[in-house]
């Protein structure tokens, strides 16, 4: 009877202590899960805040205080904007519910006219056609080729005749690496309707049958006409303006291993080896 009591009061004391140490690793679970959710206070946009816009004005507005898990906060969010902030601004445009980060406010001289400009270079804007604008595959950050087609003076030599891409049989065309690497720092549809606009332009003295010619030619080559800016030297944009009023630019995008050199280019004479 003795050994029954025994062995009960020993079964008792081992239930107990199991049931305690359960208890002890579910509270020990609980409190690294809570240690892990810790929450903080940060800031996200209220709305879409255009690059350019100032931290000041985000303070006051456009600015709004969540809590979130610690975990999942980089280290630079901010749980308010100081005056230190106040005269910076955002450089690249902030999405609804986006959370505000010290890296993302830069010097005013930055952004031009909602545009983040690299220092030393200015924004230029040339007119593409989705074809000649690699099928859209160029986006902002892109590093691209741009070619320069023309039609030559006089048929030969490497001068633009300064009269876009007239089409004549006799007329002697030429294609010529015009920058060899250039960065896209915009790219936007002109227009919201959809609009076209024909590839080239007709010669002024063509006969009737000339301009039928062209006519039927430039309706097979309309297309969404884009606008892609680019960042750009005062030369590369001098170059970029002149070869969009002489000819038609075409984009080319560039890879990490891509190499592009200026040179005499190809024309009708040279186009096959």
């Amino acid at each position: 009877m003795l050994r029954r009591l025994l062995a009960v009061g020993l079964a008792l004391v081992l239930a107990g202590c199991g049931t305690v140490a359960v208890l002890l690793y579910v509270w020990s679970a609980d409190s690294r899960a809570v240690a892990g959710k810790k929450a903080v206070t940060v800031l996200v946009a209220k709305e879409r805040i255009p690059a350019g816009t100032s931290g000041e004005r985000i303070r006051t507005s456009l600015a709004e205080v969540v809590k979130m898990p610690a975990s999942s906060v980089p280290a630079d969010a901010l749980s308010s904007i100081g005056a230190d902030l106040d005269a910076m601004v955002v450089t690249s445009d902030l999405q609804p519910r986006q959370l505000l980060l010290q890296g993302a406010f830069g010097p005013r001289s930055r952004v031009t006219g909602g545009l983040n400009v690299p220092p030393g270079k200015i924004a230029v804007s040339v007119e593409m056609q989705v074809p000649e604008q690699v099928a859209g595959y160029v986006l902002p950050g892109s590093k691209v080729a741009v070619f320069d087609t023309f039609n030559i003076l006089n048929g030969d030599g490497r001068i633009p005749t300064g009269d876009g891409l007239a089409s004549k049989t006799e007329i002697n065309r030429a294609t010529r690496i015009l920058v060899p690497q250039i960065e896209v720092i915009a790219v936007g549809t002109q227009g919201t309707d959809g609009r076209t606009s024909s590839a080239g332009s007709a010669a002024a003295e063509a006969t009737d049958d000339d301009a039928k010619t062209n006519s039927r030619k430039n309706a097979k080559k309309q297309t969404r006409t884009l606008l892609v800016t680019l960042a750009a030297t005062q030369l590369e944009a001098e170059r970029l303006v002149h070869g969009t009023q002489t000819g038609a630019l075409y984009l080319a995008l560039l890879g990490d291993t891509s190499a592009v050199k200026p040179g005499p280019g190809i024309d009708n004479k040279t186009l096959f080896p």
